[in-house]
């Protein structure tokens, strides 16, 4: 049984400001939201094709690893973006599996770092080629690399804006 989408009158008023949704600014961040979901979907199943954990274990793993495998959880957080809360919980999931260890300051206690442990830098090591072959085909086809280059300059200046509130 098909639904059947409601018919719009010309006499029906939207009370958006359609001018408004036609912004230049308007249209590329639905482009790069649309994009991102595109893309994180494609590299998600990637992974679940494999055997692999969920992209969000990746990109803890990566950031630690690019930050020499430990940072504080609060800058842990705002480099992926996400809340403190939302990043304890996926720290201890991968606490629990083995993947990362919680470890406090010496000298003040309400400061934590996650730290990769050896089973997740392997774990990084095998979800790497997945995600890599995936934005392989998202992004190697069809831009160059100083293009790449020249978007992550442009997403990290909106981001910068963005995370700052200015």
């Amino acid at each position: 049984m098909s639904e059947i989408a409601p018919e719009i009158s010309s006499d029906t008023v939207l009370s958006a400001d359609v001018e408004a949704c036609h912004a230049p600014h308007q249209i590329a961040w639905r482009s790069l939201a649309r994009t991102h979901a595109a893309v994180s979907g494609r590299i998600q199943e990637g992974l679940t094709e494999a055997g692999l954990p969920p992209l969000a274990w990746f990109d803890v793993l990566a950031t630690l690893a690019e930050a020499g495998g430990a940072m504080k959880m609060g800058e842990l957080a705002e480099a992926l973006v996400i809340t403190r809360g939302g990043l304890t919980k996926l720290v201890d999931r991968l606490v629990k599996a083995g993947l990362l260890e919680r470890t406090f300051c010496e000298t003040d206690r309400r400061v934590s770092y996650a730290t990769v442990l050896p089973a997740g830098a392997e774990l990084l090591n095998e979800m790497l080629p997945v995600v890599s072959a995936e934005l392989q085909v998202a992004f190697g086809a069809n831009i160059s690399d100083g293009e790449a280059g020249q978007l992550t300059e442009t997403l990290d200046r909106v981001r910068g804006v963005a995370c700052s509130g200015g």
